[in-house]
């Protein structure tokens, strides 16, 4: 199932669906920001929070399609402001 196919099910209340969202994406969002970080336990937590914004903004997604450079976006963020 490709990722636009997960969104919608993920809006719709499906946990699983957003788990596999986060299965496929979480290692590159991992060495984003371990990339902008340069600590291994912060990137994790830094990733931990972009996942959690993600989860509560999914509604604002536009390109359901662009879940995994949506979600590298937010994890910069939260890295810049950290």
């Amino acid at each position: 199932m490709d990722d636009a196919a997960l969104v919608g099910l993920a809006r719709a209340g499906d946990e699983r669906a957003f788990a596999e969202l986060v299965r496929r994406h979480r290692p590159m969002l991992v060495a984003l920001c371990r990339r902008q970080l340069g600590d291994r336990g912060l990137a994790e937590d830094a990733a931990q929070e972009a996942v959690l914004q993600a989860m509560l903004g999914l509604e604002r997604l536009e390109r359901p399609e662009r879940f995994g450079a949506w979600l590298a976006g937010i994890g910069l963020n939260v890295c810049r402001r950290w």
